[in-house]
């Protein structure tokens, strides 16, 4: 009997212990994410047919030059299929929203732990 409760007792240690890590992991990637800014109007969109990779270009809205926001992560690349070229995307340093701008309305994406 004392074998089966011990055993019992080690896989709750062993569950906590995943559950726990699992709940660190995702926090300091919330963190990651929230450090990551691009604020681009849209000229070329991001292409949907890649699963983690990020890539737009176009212009800041404030200066008016070139840029391109390349990001790695699957968040902003859920997203893909609703930017097309004209929206404006915002995504703030600090925050964990990720907004797509379009002529007549904002579509704003939070990021959920």
């Amino acid at each position: 009997m004392k074998p089966k409760i011990s055993l019992i007792v080690c896989l709750v240690f062993v569950l906590i212990f995943f559950i726990f890590t699992n709940r660190i992991d995702k926090q300091s990637f919330a963190k990651k994410l929230a450090e990551e800014e691009c604020i681009i109007v849209v000229e070329i969109p991001p292409l949907s047919y890649t699963s983690v990779t990020f890539r737009t270009k176009g212009y800041d809205p404030l200066t008016k030059k070139p840029c391109e926001c390349k990001h790695y992560n699957r968040w902003w690349s859920s997203y893909k299929n609703e930017i097309v070229a004209g929206d404006t995307i915002v995504k703030k340093k600090g925050e964990l929203v990720f907004s797509i701008h379009k002529k007549d309305s904002i579509i704003s994406h939070r990021y959920k732990l």
